[in-house]
């Protein structure tokens, strides 16, 4: 087999344990509060990591603003954010001297949102197209690329600093980025890991389960951006929540047609169902993952976060709900 390129799992197993009490979690069937069973459970999650090929196309404007061109979308993603982000600490520029366009199937492809690759691998272009753009001004100032400091629209160099237009003379530079899967992606495995913990509280005659905590800690490589891979995490829980508890899809025996197809009665976790979340998100570097050192964390979020419900609901009543979603009806059955 091959090795990992990095594997945090036994430090996210610790951590999240440490975080959210487990040490102090009751034996089965032993905690109980009125009517309501108390359990702890956990689980764990992985997966893997891939690098899609992917080009962006960013161009120093001659009054040293930057803009950002891909097809890339952001359906709530993040990519916005992300690539504006990457782009303006490459270039020394501020979040909002930083224009990006997406979603243009004229601009330069894209890796697409899915699978947990489109920051990590959208990134990666910029971050490329940016590098080449970093020589360019070197060679224009005719010093060593690792001589020059980009901050705040200045270029500073041999104890001189000049501004980005000012060196432009009113000209643009615009480079192409562009990433295709390699040797590192055949080398080792690469993966990402995580670990869940989760509280319920199980009504002694009814069997209704309601899910009072929850907690999840993450390794995902350099994180981006922590502001919104927390949100992916928090959003991937919320829908283990719903995983373990009431989405389920009706069908037809007749003829095999969706029966439920609407939000009345295909039930997602609203606000009442989803108590506190925290996420705590490890620091870890993965050199062989891409330049960036990042790796995907939107699906990692949902792998095993309905399997820390139901392995609650067990801790609490000691029934074994394997046919999600664990409503009611199947818990009871079995108390």
């Amino acid at each position: 087999g091959k090795d990992f390129s990095s594997r945090r799992f036994r430090e996210a197993l610790d951590s999240g344990a440490e975080t959210f009490g487990w040490a102090d979690r009751p034996g089965i069937k032993e905690r109980r509060e009125g009517e309501w069973l108390i359990g702890y459970g956990m689980a764990s999650a992985a997966r893997i990591n891939v690098l899609m090929e992917s080009q962006a196309r960013v161009t120093l404007m001659p009054d040293g603003r930057l803009r950002v061109e891909t097809d890339m979308t952001d359906i709530g993603t993040g990519t916005y954010a992300i690539l504006g982000q990457i782009a303006g600490d490459m270039m020394g520029l501020p979040r909002d001297a930083v224009d990006v366009v997406l979603g243009d199937t004229t601009l330069p492809p894209a890796s697409g949102s899915g699978g947990s690759w489109g920051a990590a691998s959208s990134g990666t272009s910029v971050y490329l197209a940016c590098e080449a753009i970093r020589k360019q001004l070197a060679e224009r100032l005719e010093v060593d690329e690792n001589d020059l400091t980009l901050k705040d629209g200045l270029a500073t160099f041999d104890n001189q600093a000049r501004s980005l237009s000012d060196i432009l003379n009113g000209d643009q530079i615009a480079k192409l980025g562009h990433v295709l899967p390699g040797d590192t992606s055949e080398a080792v495995r690469q993966a990402t890991f995580g670990a869940y913990f989760a509280e319920v509280a199980v009504h002694g005659a009814s069997g209704e389960t309601r899910v009072r905590r929850m907690h999840g800690t993450f390794a995902a490589g350099r994180i981006l951006n922590a502001k919104t891979a927390r949100s992916q995490c928090l959003g991937g829980m919320t829908f283990g929540i719903g995983i373990a508890l009431t989405e389920e899809l009706a069908f037809d025996p007749r003829d095999g047609h969706v029966a439920n197809h609407n939000l009345a009665e295909y039930h997602i976790p609203v606000n009442a169902d989803v108590p506190q979340l925290t996420v705590d998100l490890l620091e870890e570097r993965d050199d062989w993952a891409n330049p960036l050192q990042a790796k995907g964390i939107g699906e990692l979020g949902i792998c095993g976060a309905a399997a820390a419900i139901t392995n609650a609901i067990y801790n609490a009543t000691g029934v074994r709900v394997r046919d999600y979603p664990a409503t009611l009806d199947k818990v009871i059955a079995g108390m």
